[in-house]
């Protein structure tokens, strides 16, 4: 596929955007995503750099990802969890600077970054170039067992929740809410504002768009 400016644009604004809610759900302290509440979780017990917990577990995920297909670890997903770290890691420090002193600005901040997730996923996905190893533990499941990618998921986000709460990460409503709200709004987002071909997260997905992104 012959690749555009405006697909280079329009992954890395949205890897920004994405970001950049991960950072406001943290600031929020209502609950982190589920698998970004292990990465917050071993930088308290680590104290390494935000960045270097996002590619070593990304690397992890890629691991997870050929065991359970039997296969080679597919590596272009580093791209994608290279330009997370150093985004993410950016954006906590920017935003350490809001203050939030009442339970309504919390709720402002935690709505805000998931706007900001379900914006830069929707955006991010939309060029088909590589996407997070954490989606591919998904597609392994769906592709092996075949499991509803909604179904599989959802399993990948119960389990990083539990090992989230074993390591204190920071689990809470938030948690919960971008669970179960952030699939839904990602495929709203889609069928207003792009081609219905991106990556949808609670519905049965066209598998050879989400391989093309992976691969």
């Amino acid at each position: 596929m012959k690749r555009t400016k405006l697909d280079y644009i329009e992954y890395i604004g949205g890897i920004l955007l994405l970001t950049l809610g991960v950072a406001l759900s943290s600031k929020a302290g209502l609950g982190t995503g589920s698998l970004d509440s292990i990465n917050f979780a071993l930088v308290e017990r680590t104290g390494l750099n935000l960045s270097v917990i996002i590619v070593g577990m990304a690397g992890v995920a890629i691991l997870i990802s050929a065991l359970i297909r039997r296969q080679k670890p597919r590596l272009k997903p580093l791209i994608a969890a290279f330009l997370m770290a150093v985004f993410t890691e950016g954006w906590v420090s920017v935003v350490e600077t809001i203050s939030i002193q009442s339970f309504l600005m919390q709720l402002f901040v935690f709505f805000s970054a998931l706007i900001c997730i379900a914006f830069g996923l929707a955006i991010y996905l939309k060029p088909k170039l590589p996407a997070n190893p954490n989606d591919d533990i998904t597609v392994s499941l769906h592709e092996v067992y075949h499991l509803r990618i909604g179904t599989a998921k959802l399993v990948v986000d119960l389990t990083a929740i539990g090992i989230a709460l074993l390591l204190n990460g920071p689990i809470g409503v938030g948690t919960l809410l971008l669970t179960f709200l952030l699939g839904p709004l990602v495929n709203q987002i889609n069928a207003i504002f792009f081609n219905p071909r991106i990556l949808p997260m609670n519905r049965e997905m066209k598998m050879s768009n989400v391989n093309e992104s992976l691969n």
